[in-house]
């Protein structure tokens, strides 16, 4: 009855537990301690009894599954094309003028590449003259929408449309003879 549970006494030695404010994380770390206390027990660290002493201690066995786990966890990420490297209107693939349609290529819209080389923005009469329809709480939104502070972002036209052998987006639709956009045309030309 006066012994010391081998298990708690190695537990103790190397704790990751440390202060936090969340329930969880105090249970998550004290059943990492007993997984990796009990693998130590029962791994090939641990002699045969009569042998006499281990083959390593147990910080060296906590070190070497700390090292396993970090190189079983890395993984070749694939490179992101940055924000910036986006088609623009001159990066054309040069072929037959025929060939060049514009059609419905995407299904997510994307910003038209003439409105961001020219730096227009959407234009719309009925944006100033929106209102909310009620006063929203404070603790539904950060600003008052009715506040002089706020105010509607500004984006570049958004289309689904573009060059099918250049896949690069403009606003213009198929068919429609008015828009602001003259990307399509330039991209012709």
């Amino acid at each position: 009855m006066c012994g010391v549970d081998i298990a708690d006494q190695l537990r103790s030695y190397y704790n990751t537990q440390k202060i936090h404010c969340k329930t969880w994380r105090p249970l998550f770390s004290f059943l990492l301690d007993t997984v990796i206390t009990n693998c130590y027990k029962l791994s090939s660290y641990q002699l045969p009894a009569g042998r006499g002493g281990r083959k390593d201690t147990h910080l060296q066995f906590r070190e070497d599954l700390y090292v396993q786990l970090c190189k079983a966890s890395q993984q070749v990420r694939r490179q992101r094309r940055p924000r910036n490297d986006r088609k623009g209107t001159n990066d054309v693939i040069w072929r037959p003028v025929a060939e060049h349609k514009l059609v419905r290529l995407w299904k997510k819209p994307q910003n038209c590449s003439a409105c961001i080389e020219a730096g227009r923005k959407v234009t719309n009469k009925l944006i100033e003259a929106r209102k909310p329809l009620a006063d929203l709480s404070v603790n539904t939104t950060k600003k008052l929408r009715c506040s002089q502070d706020w105010k509607r972002p500004n984006r570049c036209r958004r289309t689904r449309y573009g060059c099918s052998v250049c896949s690069i987006p403009f606003c213009t639709t198929p068919g429609s003879a008015t828009s602001i956009c003259t990307g399509w045309k330039d991209h012709m030309a």
